[in-house]
C-alpha cells in the first residue's frame, strides 16, 4: 500500500502540493479495489469522494436520450476520476458521467471533505486544486476540438499516444465508439497505420 501512495504522491507533488500536507492529506485516503464491470460512479448521483488510478484502467460514459451509450473517454494509472462531480458544486456535487472499470483497478478513494478540509488548512491547496482543475479541463477541451478539427487518423494516433497499450486492455467496439466509427473501420485503420509504420 505505501507504493500505491508513493504513485499518488509523484503524481501530485508537480502541482505544488508539499510533503506535510500530501501527509496530512493521505491520513483521509483509503486503498481501495473494484472488479472489472465495476460502476465507481453514476451518472446524476451525489459524489463524496474522487479517485487516484494505481493500477486499471476505466471508461467515462452517458446514456444519451435514446438510450444510446456515448463514450466520452478512458482514463488509467496516474490519472484522477472525477466524474466531473468536483466540479459541480452548482448541483450537490453529482456526477455529470458514468463511471465503469474495464479491468480489476486499484484506486486511492480521496473523500471531499478531506480536500475541503485541506483548501482550509493548507496555503497552497488552492492553487493545487486550481492547477488540477485547469488540467483537467483542459483535456476536455482538447477532446471537444479534436472532434472538429482532427482527423480520424491523429484522434486514433493521440489516443494511442495518451493510452498505450489501449487495444490490448479495453475491447475493440469501445475504442471505435469513442471515435465514432464502427468496429470494421476501426480495424481498417489499424491496418493502415501498421502499413505505414
Amino acid at each position: 500500500m505505501n507504493q500505491a501512495f508513493d504513485q499518488f504522491k509523484k503524481f501530485i507533488t508537480p502541482f505544488g502540493l508539499n510533503d506535510t500536507d500530501f501527509n496530512q492529506l493521505i491520513q483521509y485516503c483509503e486503498y481501495i479495489h473494484f472488479q472489472k464491470g465495476d460502476v465507481v460512479m453514476k451518472a446524476g448521483e451525489k459524489q463524496h469522494r474522487v479517485y487516484f488510478i494505481n493500477k486499471g484502467i476505466i471508461r467515462n460514459y452517458i446514456y444519451k436520450m435514446d438510450g444510446s451509450l456515448s463514450l466520452y473517454g478512458f482514463r488509467m494509472e496516474n490519472m484522477l476520476i472525477t466524474g466531473y462531480a468536483l466540479y459541480n458544486y452548482k448541483d450537490e456535487y453529482r456526477a455529470m458521467l458514468n463511471i465503469e472499470c474495464l479491468e480489476a483497478c486499484e484506486l486511492i478513494s480521496i473523500p471531499l471533505e478531506a480536500l475541503k478540509y485541506m483548501e482550509q488548512h493548507s496555503t497552497v491547496a488552492h492553487k493545487v486544486a486550481r492547477l488540477l482543475a485547469e488540467e483537467h479541463a483542459m483535456e476536455l477541451v482538447n477532446y471537444i476540438v479534436d472532434i472538429d478539427t482532427k482527423s480520424l487518423i491523429e484522434r486514433y494516433d493521440n489516443l494511442e499516444k495518451n493510452f498505450p497499450n489501449i487495444h490490448q486492455r479495453v475491447p475493440q467496439h469501445m475504442i471505435a465508439s469513442y471515435l465514432g466509427i464502427t468496429p470494421v473501420h476501426l480495424s481498417n485503420v489499424k491496418k493502415s497505420r501498421k502499413n505505414i509504420k
